[in-house]
C-alpha cells in the first residue's frame, strides 16, 4: 500500500508471501512431485531454507520430506491426472519466480523499516516482479478448472420457500429432466442411483491421495505404513507421527506411543484436520495455544502417534486385492463391480475394527519396540479400541506394554444408540438384520486388564449419556453384577432397586 505516493509497506506484505509459499505452494508442490515420482528443475525450493536447514528431514520449503506409499492417483480419472501435471507444473514455475525476486531483491523485501523508499526498486527487480505476476496470473486462471462443479438446483416446479412438495411436483419434475416420458424419468432416477452403488473415479486432482500427502507434510519425520491383517487378508493404511518434543532421528522410534481410532466416517487423511497451517514443522503456533487435534495433544506431550484406517476405508483392505484393477467400461462392467461389491467383496463388521486396532496394536509392540502404548478410541473407535485392548491384555507377551485405554464418548452397545436416535423398536431390527454383529463395548472394557478411562460429553448429540459406555458400565455395576453386559442400556423402565430410592414416587 502507498504511503503519501512514496513509499511501499514491502516487508510485512513479503512474510505472508513466503508463508504462503512454503505452507501452500510448495506443500501441494512437493507432494505432486513426489506422487508423479518427477524430480523438481532447479530454483524451485528457496535458497535460503534449503541452506539453513540443518534437519535431513525437512525439504527447502521447510516441511517433512515425504515417505512410504503416499499413493498413485488410481482413484482419479485420467483427466484429473492430467489436471495434477499442469497444476504442478504451474506451480513450478510460480515457485522459481518468487524464489528469483527474493534473491534480486532480498534488501528491499526483508528490509527491518517498516517503509521502503520507492526508487530503491531497480530494474532487475522490476522484472523479475512482472514475471511472478504472469505466472501467477496463470495459476490464477487455471485452478477454477480443477473444481468440480457444483450441482445447479433447477426451481421451475420446486418453489424453495414452498414447503409442501407433492407427489405430482416431483413426478412433473422427474419427466421434464427425463426427457417427458415416465420411462425416462425412471431412467433419470436410477442414473442418479447407480453412482451410490458404484462409485465413479474422482474428477478432481485433490482427492485422497493428495489430501494423505498433505498431512504427512505438516508433522516432522512423519511417514505412511502398512500393517498385515491377521492371515494375510488384507493390509491397514496408517500414519506414523513422531512425538514433537526432543524429536531425533537418529534415536529411532519412540518407545511411547498413542494408536489412535478413528470415530465413524473418520479418515486418517482428515484425522488431524484440513487446515494447511498446522503440524509441527514450523514453528508458528496457534495464538491461543492449544493444540487443534489429538495428535498434536499427544505428540506435544512426548508421544508418537499411530493412525490408521479400518479394512473398507480408505485404501485399506480386508482382502488379498488391493482393489485398485482397471475399470472395465459399460453396464457389463457397471454390473459386474455392483454384484461383486454386494456378494463377494469384503465389508468392513464390528468384529474386523477390533481385529484391525488389534493386529495394529500387535505390531507396534511386536515388530516396533512400543513398551508403553495407549489405546485412544472415539465414539465407535471406542469398540475397537476396548476390543484391542482386551487382545492384547490377555497375551502373555503384551500384558505390560498396554498403558492406558481411553473410550471417548462411546456407546454401551450400538443398539442402545440407535434406540435414543430413532425409536425402541430399533434394537430388536438390528439383531434380526445383524445377528452375527457384536457390539458389547462394555464387555470388551470390562474384560481389558490395563488402566482405563471412560469420557463422555452428556450433551452430546449423537452418543445420548443414557445409552453411552459410562451409563452401561455404571447399571452393570450397580444392578446386573452377576450377569453379562449383552443389552445393558437398552431403553428401558428404571430398575425396582432405583424406583425405590426415588422417595418421591414411592
Amino acid at each position: 500500500a502507498a504511503k503519501n505516493n512514496n513509499f511501499y509497506e514491502i516487508s510485512t506484505a513479503w512474510k505472508r508471501v513466503q508463508s504462503y509459499r512454503d505452507r501452500v505452494m510448495g506443500m501441494y508442490y512437493e507432494v505432486l512431485v513426489f506422487i508423479y515420482q518427477e524430480t523438481a528443475p532447479p530454483g524451485v525450493c528457496p535458497e535460503a531454507a534449503a541452506t539453513n536447514n540443518n534437519n535431513s528431514q525437512l525439504n527447502g520449503f521447510g516441511n517433512n520430506k515425504l515417505s512410504g506409499d503416499v499413493g498413485n492417483l488410481s482413484d482419479v480419472t485420467p483427466e484429473a491426472q492430467a489436471d495434477g501435471r499442469r497444476l504442478m507444473g504451474s506451480l513450478g514455475k510460480v515457485l522459481i519466480e518468487i524464489n528469483a525476486l527474493e534473491r534480486h531483491g532480498s534488501t528491499l523485501l526483508n528490509n527491518s523499516g517498516r517503509f521502503v523508499p520507492q526508487d530503491a526498486m531497480n530494474d532487475q527487480v522490476k522484472q523479475s516482479a512482472q514475471s511472478l505476476l504472469q505466472v501467477a496470473m496463470e495459476l490464477k486462471n487455471l485452478l477454477p478448472g480443477l473444481a468440480i462443479e457444483a450441482a445447479t438446483n433447477e426451481s421451475d416446479d420446486f418453489d424453495d420457500e414452498d414447503e409442501d412438495v407433492t407427489m405430482d411436483s416431483v413426478r412433473r419434475r422427474l419427466e421434464k429432466e427425463g426427457g417427458g416420458s415416465t420411462w425416462d424419468a425412471i431412467s433419470a432416477a436410477a442414473g442418479s442411483i447407480l453412482p451410490m452403488l458404484d462409485p465413479p473415479p474422482h474428477k478432481s486432482i485433490f482427492g485422497l491421495d493428495v489430501l494423505r500427502g498433505t498431512v504427512l507434510s505438516r508433522y516432522k519425520g512423519a511417514s505412511q505404513l502398512w500393517v498385515r491383517r491377521p492371515a494375510g487378508a488384507g493390509r491397514i493404511d496408517g500414519f506414523h507421527i513422531p512425538a514433537s518434543q526432543n524429536w531425533d532421528p537418529a534415536s529411532g522410534r519412540n518407545r511411547k506411543a498413542v494408536l489412535y481410532c478413528n470415530p465413524n466416517a473418520g479418515l486418517i487423511e482428515v484425522a488431524t484436520g484440513i487446515s494447511l497451517a498446522s503440524g509441527n514443522c514450523t514453528q508458528v503456533q496457534g495464538s491461543d495455544g492449544e493444540e487443534a487435534c489429538w495428535t498434536d495433544y499427544y505428540t506435544q506431550k512426548g508421544y508418537d502417534v499411530y493412525l490408521f484406517n479400518y479394512a473398507g476405508f480408505g485404501r485399506s483392505h480386508g482382502t488379498a486385492s488391493t482393489g485398485n484393477t482397471s475399470r472395465a467400461a459399460g453396464c457389463l462392467g457397471t454390473c459386474y463391480r455392483i454384484l461383486r461389491g454386494a456378494f463377494v467383496e469384503f465389508k468392513p463388521t464390528p468384529e474386523t475394527l477390533r481385529t484391525d486396532a488389534f493386529a495394529f496394536g500387535s505390531h507396534l509392540i511386536n515388530e516396533l519396540g512400543v513398551d508403553s502404548l495407549i489405546l485412544h478410541g472415539e465414539s465407535i473407535g471406542g469398540m475397537a479400541a476396548a476390543g484391542a485392548g482386551r487382545g492384547l491384555t490377555n497375551m502373555e507377551s503384551t500384558r505390560d506394554k498396554v498403558a492406558l485405554l481411553i473410550c471417548d464418548r462411546t456407546f454401551a452397545n450400538l443398539q442402545a444408540i440407535a434406540q435414543r436416535l430413532v425409536g425402541a423398536w430399533t434394537a430388536p431390527a438390528i439383531t434380526s438384520l445383524v445377528p452375527l454383529w457384536n457390539t458389547d463395548v462394555a464387555a470388551d472394557f470390562l474384560a481389558a486388564t490395563c488402566p482405563k478411562l471412560v469420557a463422555q460429553d452428556h450433551a452430546d448429540a449423537i452418543i445420548a449419556d443414557s445409552g453411552s459406555l459410562k451409563a452401561g458400565i455404571a447399571l452393570w455395576k450397580e444392578v446386573r453384577r452377576e450377569t453379562s453386559t449383552k443389552a445393558i442400556g437398552y431403553a428401558m423402565d428404571a430398575p425396582v432397586e432405583y424406583r425405590v430410592a426415588d422417595w418421591e414416587n414411592v
